[in-house]
C-alpha cells in the first residue's frame, strides 16, 4: 500500500469530517487494487463530497493520469432539500490540499438532479473507474444518482452507495430499488460498514471475491436478486492495537515497558481470579 494511502487511513481521515469506517477505506483500496491488476483505467468521481472525507482516498489511489471530479452542493445549501450533508468548498480544498493535492482535481458546484451520464464522463475526460454516491438522500435524488453513475462508468467500474441500508435514511434504499426496477446493466457484489457496492455483471465474480477477502469473514446472501457478499469486520481491542503500535514495539523492552508488562499481566490475573464462579 502508498505510504500516502496508508498515513490518510490510520491517521490523516481523522481530521476531515465525514463518513468512512476504517473497514470500507480497507474494501476501496483491495478493489481498487484488484483494478489495477486488471489493467482498469479511467477517473473517479464522488457525488456528494462534503469535506472530502472519502473523496481524499479516492484521489490518492488514482494514478497521475485520472481524473478527479468533485460533485457538491457546496455553497448552495439552500437546495439540500433532506440536510443529508454539508458540503464546504472551502473546507474541502483546505482537506484535499494538506492530505494529497490538488492538480488533478476537477470541481462540479451544483444539484446533482440537473447532472447526466454524458455530462460526468466529459468532466472526467473519458469512463470512469470508480464513483461515489453520497448525494441527496431522498428516494427521488438517490436512483437518480445512480443512474448518473451507472451510465457513466467504464467496463469494470465500480460505484459505491452510501447509506442504502442506513434506517435514519430508508429513502436511499428505496432509490436504489426503484433504479433498479429499470434492470440496468449493473449489479450488486458486496455490502459492508454502510456501503455497497455495484458493478458490470462481467466483473462481479472477481470483485466480490477481492471485497471478501478484504474482510475479517464474508457471508453469502442475496440483494436484489442477486448474491452477494456480506461484509463483516473484527475490530481489534485496546491491548491488540497497542501491542501493534510502532511506539509500543520501541517501548516495550525499555525501563518504561517493562513495569507496564508486569501491571498489565498481574491485573489480568487477578481479574481472572476474582471472575472465577468458586466458593471460597
Amino acid at each position: 500500500m502508498d505510504a500516502r494511502v496508508e498515513n490518510y487511513i490510520r491517521r490523516g481521515r481523522f481530521y476531515v469530517d465525514g463518513w468512512l469506517r476504517s473497514e470500507a477505506a480497507q474494501v476501496v483500496v483491495a478493489l481498487t487494487e484488484r483494478q489495477r491488476s486488471l489493467g482498469i483505467a479511467g477517473g473517479i468521481a464522488e457525488i456528494g463530497v462534503h469535506h472530502g472525507k472519502l473523496f481524499i482516498l479516492l484521489y490518492l489511489l488514482a494514478q497521475a493520469s485520472e481524473k478527479a471530479v468533485a460533485i457538491d452542493l457546496f455553497e448552495d445549501q439552500h437546495l439540500n432539500i433532506d440536510n443529508s450533508g454539508s458540503g464546504d468548498l472551502a473546507k474541502f480544498r483546505r482537506n484535499l490540499e494538506r492530505h494529497a493535492d490538488n492538480k488533478r482535481l476537477v470541481l462540479h458546484q451544483g444539484n446533482s438532479m440537473d447532472l447526466t451520464g454524458a455530462i460526468l464522463t466529459r468532466l472526467a475526460d473519458g469512463p470512469l473507474r470508480f464513483v461515489s454516491v453520497d448525494g441527496g438522500h431522498t428516494a427521488e435524488i438517490a436512483a437518480h444518482d445512480v443512474a448518473t453513475a451507472e451510465s457513466a462508468i467504464a467496463e469494470g467500474g465500480i460505484i459505491i452507495v452510501d447509506d442504502v441500508f442506513n434506517e435514519q435514511w430508508p429513502g436511499v434504499g428505496d432509490g436504489v430499488r426503484r433504479y433498479f426496477e429499470r434492470r440496468p446493466n449493473l449489479v450488486p457484489f458486496a455490502i459492508g460498514a454502510n456501503k455497497t457496492y455495484f458493478c458490470r455483471p462481467s466483473h462481479r465474480d472477481i470483485y466480490h471475491d477481492a471485497a471478501a477477502a478484504a474482510a475479517s469473514t464474508a457471508t453469502a446472501t442475496e440483494f436484489l436478486g442477486q448474491p452477494v457478499a456480506f461484509l463483516q469486520f473484527l475490530r481489534p481491542g485496546l491491548k491488540d492495537r497497542v501491542a501493534e503500535s510502532s511506539a509500543w514495539r520501541h517501548l516495550r523492552t525499555t525501563p518504561i515497558g517493562l513495569p507496564l508488562r508486569w501491571a498489565w499481566h498481574t491485573g489480568r490475573t487477578l481479574r481472572r481470579g476474582l471472575s472465577r464462579n468458586e466458593d471460597f
